[in-house]
């Protein structure tokens, strides 16, 4: 079954900017992937910059919702709560390893109003799921241990997005044991 224009068009873009970068990537390109012509494009998306910010909240709302599954989940559960969320960040970048730093390097070249808005966005998102994360944790673990995860979590991206290979969770066991 055929998608939709639009996502046929997000799905062209998506792959395209992580192959060749958002500004190497022409309207041009992605609607000749997605089979539209451009009239179709800005019936969706008023620019390329418009869609970048689009691209980029599907993924926001994809991770959030997962994150949100394993709260509702792992509720009264903290030590699987714990382990759940570090599963979804090794799992994230796992999935995303290959392109990541290709996003963040395409985000910095971003128009400044689109940069500004996908940092608000991300930096909201992160803000909003650790607050989640640290109040359901809050009365079932010392909140020096959670201060604790969540700084090894936020190592653990500064490092994987600087080229540190993505260790597996056997890996990461014997660091810690």
């Amino acid at each position: 079954m055929r998608l939709g224009k639009r996502e046929d068009i997000l799905n062209s873009a998506l792959k395209l900017f992580l192959e060749k970068g958002f500004s190497s990537t022409s309207i041009e390109d992605i609607t000749k992937l997605a089979g539209v012509s451009k009239g179709s494009f800005y019936t969706y998306f008023p620019s390329k910059e418009g869609l970048l910010n689009e691209v980029v909240n599907l993924f926001l709302e994809e991770v959030s919702s997962q994150f949100s599954q394993i709260l509702e989940n792992k509720k009264g559960k903290p030590l699987e709560l714990i382990e759940a969320f570090f599963d979804l960040n090794l799992n994230l970048a796992r999935e995303y390893a290959s392109n990541i730093f290709t996003i963040v390097r395409e985000v910095s070249f971003a128009p400044i109003q689109t940069r500004e808005r996908l940092t608000f966005s991300f930096s909201r998102l992160i803000e909003e799921k650790l607050r989640e994360f640290i109040t359901t944790l809050k009365g079932s673990c010392d909140e020096s241990d959670i201060i604790i995860l969540l700084g090894a979590v936020i190592n653990f991206w500064v490092r994987f997005i600087f080229g540190e290979k993505v260790p597996t969770t056997d890996e990461l066991s014997k660091r810690v044991w």
